[in-house]
């Protein structure tokens, strides 16, 4: 027969079992439980998407022919957002944005992946700019062999007055 006293082993009351929630400051999140939208507006995209007339910015491929999207594309950020995204609202602005093929670093024969992959070579063509520099003022290379500056209203400047 078992005896009915309590040992050292015994509880004397049930384990609670409620779950533990978890503050993480950086995901930032909605209402609805997905995550915060840190990339430029849509009136900031269709500024960058005017400017280069639909096409990559780098290599010149048309990316849409009127009635949609024809190749893969993204809004890349030529001075990086940094992990989270940025509180600086130069990062959304169009000069730090490029419209360019490709979608990141997973295919290096697209425009965004060639950045991406050849950080040096991005570096010295404007396509990426370091987290200390100003987009306004790093001329960039363009489809065409062009080098110009990308101003905050979606257009070209001349950077004939920039010296590499």
């Amino acid at each position: 027969m078992t005896s009915l006293r309590r040992t050292a082993m015994t509880r004397r009351t049930e384990l609670r079992r409620t779950p533990m929630t978890r503050k993480r400051p950086n995901a930032q999140k909605t209402v609805a439980g997905r995550r915060k939208n840190t990339g430029p507006s849509n009136t900031v995209r269709g500024l960058v998407y005017a400017r280069a007339g639909w096409c990559c910015e780098v290599c010149g491929r048309q990316l849409h022919d009127g009635n949609g999207w024809t190749q893969a594309h993204a809004v890349h950020h030529r001075r990086p957002r940094g992990a989270g995204g940025s509180s600086d609202p130069a990062t959304n602005s169009p000069c730090n944005l490029l419209l360019v093929c490709g979608t990141g670093n997973e295919d290096p024969s697209t425009c965004h992946g060639l950045i991406e992959s050849q950080r040096t070579l991005a570096l010295a063509n404007g396509w990426l700019v370091p987290q200390h520099g100003d987009p306004a003022s790093t001329p960039v290379l363009v489809a065409g062999g062009a080098t110009v500056l990308l101003t905050a209203t979606g257009t070209y400047a001349s950077a004939e007055w920039v010296t590499p």
